[in-house]
């Protein structure tokens, strides 16, 4: 009898590492990183981190289809890791719509509707502390990101003041969880304007880290030359409601000048402060996002500014506004997806992908 009941909960325990082994495969042949899993109490968790895909839900989208695939039977919650392999969204598969799909019975556009999504991934990640390992692990590889540039400025609306053509790839590294090093050079393809615009110059070079708390806290600091001429560091901190519907955030940075002379690169060593507090509130019902927040710009003026943005998709439209010292100023914005939904990697330079920029973002 004692040897009966030792094989049951052997065999037990080895259809239980079954299904996550699966489903870990399922998305290592993605192409998907810092993939983790374990199975308890009827439940497979699975994380996983998208480089491959254009768009957090289009590889989202991605991961629940193959880790659906590799389930036998059970629950199953995978948790969305961003860029820097920080939770951002927990999505939830009861074993009843994962059994509808797989035989035919339940569309995959049910599954999208049934299942249940939140931003708070306090206790899935808890969770997977107990794993044994991480699957393809993206620390320490780079990523070569083609990023275009075009920049027009107008002082009249029946002439042209200005125009910049740019080709900026960086090299962008993980380098632990929540860490990572970029390094842009800046080519410049056309332009009307003189000096540093027509040198290849550096773009943005930075360290940066990520780290979130519980409760939906996040905090990141980052150090280095940005872009608007300008070198030092700046930390942020926000708060994500658990539906991500709502958002508040505070900043704070001090900055140098940065730029490129007939005599070298001149750093400046006076700094200025800037600082600002926001508030996101996204309405799901129309695909819009409503951005306000309040701040000290560079040169000591305060101000508000105002954004209202439409997502259609992966293209998103918007218009803002801005009151500061007493003058008014506003515009709009558009971002749109370059060519390529999904990315494939390269031996040359020990790379994992060569890509251009996700998006062309622009705003006048």
């Amino acid at each position: 009898m004692k040897k009966q009941l030792t094989i049951i909960i052997g065999l037990l325990l080895s259809s239980s590492i079954t299904v996550h082994a699966q489903v870990a495969q399922k998305l290592r042949e993605l192409g998907m990183e810092n993939i983790r899993t374990i199975e308890t109490g009827g439940t497979t968790v699975a994380a996983f981190e998208d480089n491959v895909y254009r768009g957090t839900y289009r590889g989202v989208g991605k991961a629940i289809i193959a880790g659906m695939e590799g389930m036998g039977n059970g629950n199953l919650e995978l948790v969305a890791l961003d860029g820097n392999g920080i939770p951002q969204l927990s999505i939830s598969l009861p074993d009843t719509l994962i059994a509808g799909y797989k035989s035919g019975g339940i569309s995959l556009k049910e599954v999208y509707e049934r299942m249940e999504m939140s931003y708070d991934t306090d206790r899935p990640m808890g969770l997977l502390k107990g794993s044994t390992g991480v699957i393809n692990r993206s620390a320490w590889k780079a990523d070569i990101v083609l990023y275009p540039e075009v920049s027009l400025e107008n002082s009249t609306f029946d002439k042209l003041y200005s125009y910049r053509v740019n080709l900026s790839p960086a090299v962008e590294m993980d380098l632990w969880k929540g860490a990572k090093a970029t390094a842009q050079v800046v080519f410049p393809i056309a332009t009307n304007m003189k000096g540093e615009y027509k040198k290849i110059r550096p773009g943005v070079m930075t360290i940066s880290q990520e780290i979130r708390f519980r409760n939906n806290f996040l905090a990141r600091i980052v150090a280095g030359n940005f872009t608007d001429h300008r070198i030092g560091a700046q930390a942020e901190v926000k708060y994500r409601t658990g539906n991500g519907r709502v958002e508040l955030g505070a900043q704070i940075g001090t900055t140098g000048y940065s730029a490129i002379t007939d005599d070298g690169w001149y750093i400046g060593t006076r700094q200025r402060i800037n600082a600002a507090v926001k508030g996101s509130l996204y309405v799901p019902q129309f695909n819009t996002q409503l951005d306000l927040q309040a701040g000290r710009y560079l040169y000591g003026d305060y101000g508000l500014r105002g954004d209202c943005t439409r997502h259609f998709g992966e293209y998103a439209v918007g218009v803002y506004a801005m009151y500061v010292e007493g003058e008014v100023n506003g515009g709009f914005h558009f971002a749109i997806p370059l060519p390529g939904k999904k990315w494939n990697g390269g031996p040359a330079c020990s790379t994992d992908h060569t890509r251009l920029n996700k998006y062309l973002v622009y705003r006048l």
